[in-house]
């Protein structure tokens, strides 16, 4: 039995309905997916920029925390500073006093003799050392020259004689050291640099003012 033409047009419509939902249901997979990628691509994104946001965070937290501490410890190096500044005089003024008891004997030099020592090892302990001075060259980032004295039997620009002595603390001058300098020797034999740094130096007062002193002595 041959279908009408209402039937063939009814299955027609029936067969083309059911064709749109099967290309319906492979579409919307396809958008789910697109949208999920770029969900993806946007918590990725997000992801990175906290990341970043991180590392840079902690990046400056670090040196923050290296500058905290370097300053922290200029500062204590400072106040070190001022402490040894403040305590050489005294130093010097009882190394003065052995020098003026050198041949007398008895108890109170040589309590201030053991003073003396354990006064410099203390300043031992916390970083701080003598400048060299006598029996080598002139250098002008360690000696302050006082004085020119006549010796041809040394070579020219040798520190003869140590007026007050110099002191460094953590490798660092915090005194240059006061000295003699001789002249009219023969010369220098000395590296380009050397010779740039042992240059004729420039002398200040002949006589030696002691930090908490207000007397000078003269010098020999």
């Amino acid at each position: 039995m041959e279908k009408t033409e209402l039937e063939k047009r009814l299955e027609a419509e029936a067969a083309a309905e059911a064709a749109k939902k099967a290309e319906a249901q492979e579409t919307v997979p396809e958008e789910s997916q697109r949208d999920l990628s770029a969900e993806l691509d946007a918590v990725k994104a997000e992801r990175d920029q906290l990341r970043d946001q991180f590392l840079r965070s902690r990046a400056e937290f670090e040196n923050f925390r290296k500058r905290k501490a370097r300053d922290e410890e200029q500062f204590r190096l400072r106040a070190a500073k001022n402490l040894v500044l403040d305590l050489l005089p005294v130093l010097d003024h009882l190394e003065l006093a052995m020098q003026h008891a050198r041949d007398e004997s008895g108890g109170l030099v040589e309590g201030v003799a053991m003073v003396v020592k354990q006064f410099r090892e203390v300043l031992a302990r916390h970083g701080v050392e003598p400048v060299p001075a006598a029996g080598i060259a002139f250098d002008p980032s360690l000696h302050d020259a006082v004085m020119q004295r006549e010796d041809p039997s040394v070579p020219n620009h040798t520190v003869l004689e140590e007026v007050q002595r110099g002191y460094m603390m953590g490798g660092q001058l915090i005194r240059p050291a006061r000295v003699v300098v001789s002249v009219g020797g023969p010369p220098r034999e000395t590296t380009t640099e050397q010779t740039r740094t042992c240059a004729e130096p420039e002398t200040t007062e002949v006589t030696t003012e002691r930090i908490g002193d207000e007397s000078n002595t003269e010098l020999d």
